[in-house]
């Protein structure tokens, strides 16, 4: 029992103790605090300038990302990075052969369309049915003798100008000797070129029989596609070629290439050959079975109709060439490439990014709240976060948006800065605070704006009086530039204002 009781007083002693502690703590707080130290400043006139300050990012005056309308393989990148650019000038380009190929059919069927048509204004004598008669005898001759010069041709290309390229070339398990990114890959050109030797078979047999048949020209025009797809591949892998990663020569290389490409040229020859030929016999006959039919006017509306369709493939086939060219839209500098020779690359996405050249501006958004200080034509002082104090400009307000903009629920106005010297180490996306120099008062009364007391949506100052005391003034206020304010009404000059310093003791 008497533990117990010592216990309780032990405790109620320590907490005594804790409570004195606490409350003398408070006490010394509260007679030590710090207070505020009071400065007295007399209102003096002056002249003031308002600044406003926002950060933006540094943009050229003309700034436009490219891409191309259609994908495709890159063919030609004509610039780099940094590079300067003319209007009109050709940045870089998609393979357009097949389509430039169409267009060069297109164009046929035009004159043969317009022929057609001529035809049947002019109607058909005896003379005129002559002449097409021999026209078509000429252009069947013509044509048998481009489908046997088109297999020579591709028959050279694949045997004699690939004799390099493959081991056992003509053999029924030909190799082909150029390194390749994969073991399938080598495997796949393998199997083609077995495929080719039978593709080349069957065409020679159907020309034996009649080479202006319909199986000898329709076997032509596959076999040649068939080859031009075959080299796609091959070509590819020897353009790719380098000594680091094939452990060749580079003129082992340079011969590859060359033979590849000797290949692909006289496949294309064959094709352009055969192609031309075809028009021209397909051309005669429509000719001839047109002048013999009756001109009547459903006659001729048909071949107009068919003229204006022929012209608008050649509009439409000009219009794809087209979107495969990248073209400089104004005179500039070339801010960013990205497309690489022969990758393939996809419409809509940037290629390239063209900036006017020096001339840089800065978009930024002032508050509401002071937009009515900044003018166009007010002068800024630009620094640059990147350099620090080492790099400064100066730009002038060129606009000011009509519409406000709200950011983080504020409305702000956009407001566009021009720098007006350029320096090399400027460069856009850059960071920047812009300081606009914007409205200003000549000869006004002023006071330090750390004497202004805002209380109850007014503004006050505390005046010095006789015996140290203060009086509170009720002010109204213009303009600041941060540290001195204007005092429309409520101070005079000389009155001084307590301005609140430096916490003491």
């Amino acid at each position: 029992m008497i533990k117990k009781i010592l216990e309780h007083k032990i405790t109620i002693i320590i907490a005594v103790v804790v409570f004195v502690i606490v409350a003398g703590g408070a006490a010394y707080f509260l007679l030590h605090q710090e207070k505020p130290v009071l400065t007295n400043t007399a209102a003096q006139v002056m002249t003031i300038r308002q600044i406003v300050s926002a950060d933006g990012k540094v943009d050229s005056d003309q700034h436009v990302s490219l891409s191309f309308q259609k994908g495709g393989r890159i063919a030609m990148v004509n610039v780099k990075v940094g590079d300067s650019v003319s209007a009109g000038q050709i940045l870089a380009s998609i393979d357009s052969r097949q389509l430039s190929a169409s267009l060069e059919s297109a164009k046929a069927d035009v004159l043969s369309a317009q022929a057609n048509l001529s035809a049947l204004q002019k109607g058909a004598t005896a003379q005129t049915l002559a002449v097409y008669n021999q026209n078509i005898s000429t252009a069947k001759l013509s044509l048998s003798t481009a489908v046997r010069d088109a297999y020579l041709k591709t028959q050279d290309a694949l045997l004699n100008k690939l004799s390099s390229v493959f081991n056992n070339n003509p053999s029924a398990n030909p190799t082909l000797v150029i390194p390749t990114d994969s073991t399938q890959i080598t495997n796949n050109i393998n199997i083609a070129r077995v495929d080719m030797t039978s593709r080349m078979s069957t065409w020679n047999s159907l020309l034996q029989k009649d080479p202006i048949g319909v199986d000898s020209l329709s076997e032509a025009s596959k076999d040649i596609a068939a080859a031009k797809t075959f080299l796609d591949p091959i070509s590819y892998a020897a353009n790719h070629l380098t000594v680091n990663s094939s452990g060749l020569s580079q003129g082992t290389i340079d011969a590859y290439v060359a033979a590849i490409n000797g290949a692909a040229v006289e496949v294309n020859a064959a094709d352009t050959e055969l192609n031309t030929a075809l028009q021209s016999y397909k051309t005669t006959s429509d000719q001839l079975a047109l002048i013999q039919a009756s001109s009547t006017p459903e006659a001729l509306e048909v071949a107009g109709a068919a003229l204006t369709k022929a012209g608008a493939n050649v509009a439409s086939i000009q219009s794809q060439i087209a979107d495969t060219v990248l073209t400089a839209p104004f005179d500039g500098i070339v801010a960013s490439v990205n497309p690489k020779i022969g990758e393939n690359f996809s419409a809509n996405v940037v290629a390239m990014d063209i900036i006017s050249p020096g001339a840089y501006k800065i978009d930024i958004m002032i508050p509401e709240n002071e937009i009515a200080a900044v003018a166009v034509g007010d002068v800024a002082n630009i620094n640059f976060n990147a350099y620090g104090a080492g790099l400064s400009a100066t730009g002038t307000v060129s606009s000011i948006d009509l519409s406000e903009t709200i950011v983080n629920g504020v409305g702000a106005y956009k407001v566009s800065v021009y720098l007006n010297n350029s320096d090399s180490r400027i460069r856009t996306d850059m960071s920047a605070n812009v300081a606009i120099g914007g409205a200003s008062a000549s000869n006004v009364v002023a006071i330090p704006a750390s004497a202004i007391i805002s209380k109850n949506g007014s503004s006050y100052a505390l005046v010095a009086s006789v015996g140290g005391s203060y009086i509170e003034r009720k002010v109204d206020l213009g303009i600041s530039d941060g540290n001195w304010t204007e005092v429309k009404s409520g101070i005079n000059v000389g009155d001084k204002v307590a301005t609140f310093g430096e916490v003491g003791q």
